[in-house]
């Protein structure tokens, strides 16, 4: 996602899932003047990332938690979890188009 030229920051994390597995949840952070849909960003990573990677959960903020260091602060994102303004790629219909590999 980081390689995206209109990501400006970004952090993926597992959240509880209903089913057995943990989903992958990613926050990111926009360039300012950018815009860029959660849909094109999941397009994006499509031929970037193996299929279990790409988020079934995004959603864009103003800023991630950090430490004085500036490093992300995951565990307060994974207790965040996901709201009701995150974006729900299952929800939407938006699913990947690669297989597995199986």
């Amino acid at each position: 996602m980081l390689s995206h030229s209109a990501v400006a920051n970004a952090a993926a994390f597992p959240v509880r899932s209903s089913l057995a597995e943990d989903e992958v949840m990613a926050v990111v952070i926009l360039h300012p003047g950018q815009q860029l849909t959660e849909a094109e960003l999941i397009a994006f990573c499509e031929p970037r990332l193996p299929y279990f990677a790409i988020p079934r959960y995004l959603e864009f903020v103003r800023e991630l938690p950090t430490t004085e260091s500036g490093k992300v602060q995951k565990y307060k994102l994974r207790e965040r979890s996901v709201t009701e303004k995150t974006w729900d790629r299952e929800a939407s219909h938006e699913r990947p188009t690669r297989h597995s590999g199986a």
